[in-house]
């Protein structure tokens, strides 16, 4: 991963220092000089005429804080532009984010009743994004950031490879400790075969396979390979670890493609920082 530039989005609540600190560690990580904090102000009807004035009124306000916030990050000795978009949200983010060499920060909140915007960024992006899900911090303070262990789930996917290669890219970088695991979805095999001891063999047989597989990438990696519920051993597996890099999406034992469920499930249940690849 080469970011020519990073955006960050901002919405000025309690947890943006966090996001804003995650943005500038990934900057100096990966040499990126340049960051565009970016605020959408989302309507998902045309407002009236008469509401104009006001919405532009506070515009300005919006952009004298992004303002402010970027006259702070000089010490940093990033470039720094800011963004105040106006309109529907994915539309407004397809506006900023016009950039492929690129990746996203975000912080992320999840709703019961309805996709949260974060969630709604995440599955509209195309880009490398950074999910923030860590305590906040009380000032910008990207120094407090100390990524000692990385893990990294497998499927054997072009996503979850990628990913792996990214990971590897941070590990090497940041000289952290990287680990990799594959977790063969237990449940699934089960469905397909009912005799508890052929289960048992084929389990056998999948993980040996994986075992192969992760070798034949790098015989050097420090690996696990588990059968259970992916998401579950994920977020089991990351409680000691400092960042999790996993693919966007991947593939089953029994379908062709699997639509981010499981990065979807561990990006809403952990609490640590994850780099999503796509």
């Amino acid at each position: 991963m080469n970011p020519e530039k990073i955006y960050v989005a901002i919405d000025f609540k309690s947890s943006f220092t966090s996001v804003i600190s995650y943005a500038i560690w990934l900057a100096k990580t990966f040499n990126c000089k340049n960051i565009c904090l970016f605020h959408i102000m989302e309507y998902t009807l045309t407002p009236p005429a008469y509401l104009m004035p006001y919405i532009n009124q506070e515009k300005k306000k919006i952009e004298k804080k992004l303002n402010a916030l970027a006259e702070e990050l000089n010490k940093y000795e990033i470039n720094t532009e800011n963004k105040v978009v106006f309109g529907r949200l994915i539309e407004s983010i397809k506006e900023v984010i016009k950039d492929e060499k690129a990746c996203a920060v975000i912080g992320f909140k999840t709703h019961i009743t309805r996709p949260s915007t974060s969630e709604r960024i995440i599955k509209g992006h195309t880009i490398p994004v950074l999910i923030v899900k860590v305590k906040d911090f009380k000032e910008i303070n990207p120094e407090a950031i100390n990524i000692k262990k990385v893990l990294c789930p497998v499927d054997f996917s072009p996503y979850s490879l990628r990913a792996l290669t990214t990971a590897k890219e941070i590990s090497d970088k940041l000289h952290a400790e990287l680990k990799v695991i594959h977790v063969i979805p237990e449940q699934k095999v089960k469905g397909i075969i009912e005799e508890p001891s052929e289960v048992e063999k084929y389990l056998l047989y999948l993980k040996e396979e994986a075992i192969e597989k992760i070798k034949k990438t790098d015989e050097s990696l420090q690996y696990e390979v588990v059968s259970g519920i992916p998401s579950e051993v994920i977020i089991e597996k990351s409680k000691d670890t400092d960042l999790i890099v996993i693919g966007s999406k991947g593939r089953s034992y029994t379908e062709a493609l699997i639509i981010g469920s499981v990065a979807e499930s561990v990006i809403k249940n952990s609490t640590k920082p994850i780099l999503l690849i796509p």
